[in-house]
C-alpha cells in the first residue's frame, strides 16, 4: 500500500470495489445520499432478533475511524501514567 487508506474492499453483493451512492452508516446524516464504500457486514441483536445488513461509509468517516484505531493501537502499549487522554481519542 502507498500510505493511503485502502477503500477497495469488495462488496460481495455487488462484486466490485467502486463507490456507490448511499447512506453513510458511521457518522453522517442518515438522510444524506453520497458516495460510500462497503465496509463490511453488520450484525446486531435487538428485541426482535438479529438484524444483519451490508454497511457502507463515506471516505471521510472511514479515514476518521482509521485515525481513531491507529491512536488506540499506539496508546495500547503506553503505560497508564503516561496516558493523558481516554483511549481511542486522537
Amino acid at each position: 500500500m502507498n500510505g493511503a487508506i485502502d477503500l477497495s474492499l469488495r462488496d460481495p453483493d455487488r462484486g466490485n470495489d467502486q463507490p456507490v451512492n448511499g447512506r453513510c452508516w458511521l457518522g453522517c446524516d442518515p438522510g444524506t445520499v453520497q458516495p460510500v464504500v462497503w465496509i463490511g457486514p453488520v450484525s446486531i441483536a435487538g428485541p426482535d432478533g438479529i438484524a444483519t445488513a451490508p454497511a457502507y461509509a463515506c471516505p471521510r468517516c472511514v479515514r476518521r475511524r482509521y485515525a481513531m484505531a491507529r491512536a488506540d493501537d499506539t496508546e495500547h502499549d503506553r503505560p497508564p501514567h503516561l496516558t493523558e487522554r481516554p483511549r481511542g481519542h486522537p
